[in-house]
């Protein structure tokens, strides 16, 4: 059984041994329109590595971003999802020392659930000492998770559709492999979003041509992805299931939704929020530095970070095999 006394938390400059790594993106959910359905990794990185056990049970260190926000007791979701596949596979969890380093900021709609669960998924399989093929991995982490979007693009990478099957529970996926010229920035304010919070304030229904509205733009979206060129217009953003009802709870959200730029291709909420995201071919320092001031006004400081889509998903080193290969 995994308590407090057989976890810690790492910090300092120490580095973790990253040879046999499981390595996992950050991800981008929803991306406007596609709310539920699709998900874009991205250069941000979740690394967890399976270590020989310093004492009985399964000890949890980590060092990384909100180390507060981070439990290290039995609802750690790395954890879970190692528990998770040993009920899976009726095994008992081995004594390990699981080792995470992260880079994903916490709370804030860039996928660090979805990461910590694959990579825990992952580490279960390897301790369990058995092979999980992406369909696997992708099942099971949708069941934690609640939703197979994040969690498909932190397995597969890319740019990935997804959905759950209602019968089978099996996650359908396609992915489309994202242009190196596809500049990202991601601005973050300081004001974690618990996902709980943010599904709260959503309607139990919507009318017909709010449905049709979004499913208009997302249609238009994928078809744009899915076609290998940056031929994204900002009208393929617009939502009207979430977004507007999210903005409530994010100061300045709605300005950043508003904002207009000769070379932005499309700005939207990641994920649940409170990070907004931001697509450009030229000029995304210009663009990060309109986002961060449209918060600044509303009275929320905020950081931009550049990224790249991350076309590699999770990335099993102990194999030197990407899940998605």
């Amino acid at each position: 059984m995994l308590t407090s006394s057989t976890c810690a938390s790492v910090s300092g400059s120490a580095s973790f041994d990253s040879g046999s790594a499981i390595i996992v993106p950050a991800t981008s959910a929803n991306l406007g329109c596609a709310f539920d359905c699709a998900a874009l990794a991205l250069n941000l990185y979740l690394r967890l590595r399976v270590a020989s056990p310093r004492r009985s049970g399964l000890e949890i260190l980590y060092r990384g971003p909100a180390p507060e926000r981070v439990p290290l007791d039995d609802s750690n979701l790395v954890a879970q999802a190692i528990r998770r596949v040993a009920a899976h596979v009726r095994a008992e969890v081995p004594d390990a020392r699981i080792e995470i380093e992260n880079e994903i900021p916490v709370g804030v709609g860039l996928g660090s659930s979805a990461a910590a669960i694959v990579a825990g998924i992952l580490a279960g399989a390897r301790l369990c000492a058995i092979q999980l093929e992406p369909p696997g991995v992708l099942r099971l982490a949708a069941e934690i998770e609640g939703h197979p979007d994040n969690v498909a693009a932190a397995v597969l990478g890319g740019f990935v559709v997804s959905a759950r099957c209602e019968d089978s529970g099996e996650v359908l996926a396609f992915k489309a492999e994202m242009p190196e010229e596809l500049e990202i920035v991601a601005v973050i304010p300081e004001l974690p979003m618990p996902t709980a919070q943010a599904r709260a304030v959503l309607p139990a229904a919507y009318n017909r041509a709010d449905a049709v509205h979004n499913l208009q733009r997302t249609a238009l979206f994928v078809a744009a992805m899915f076609s290998g060129r940056l031929d994204l217009q900002r009208e393929f953003f617009r939502d009207r299931l979430h977004q507007p009802f999210r903005g409530a709870l994010i100061p300045g959200l709605g300005g950043c939704l508003k904002l207009s730029h000769p070379d932005l291709l499309g700005v939207f909420l990641s994920g649940a929020g409170s990070s907004v995201l931001a697509f450009a071919q030229k000029n995304i320092a210009e663009i990060a530095e309109l986002l961060v001031a449209e918060f600044q006004r509303s009275g929320l400081a905020a950081r931009a970070r550049f990224l790249k889509a991350e076309n590699r998903g999770a990335q099993n080193c102990a194999t030197h095999a990407a899940l998605s290969a």
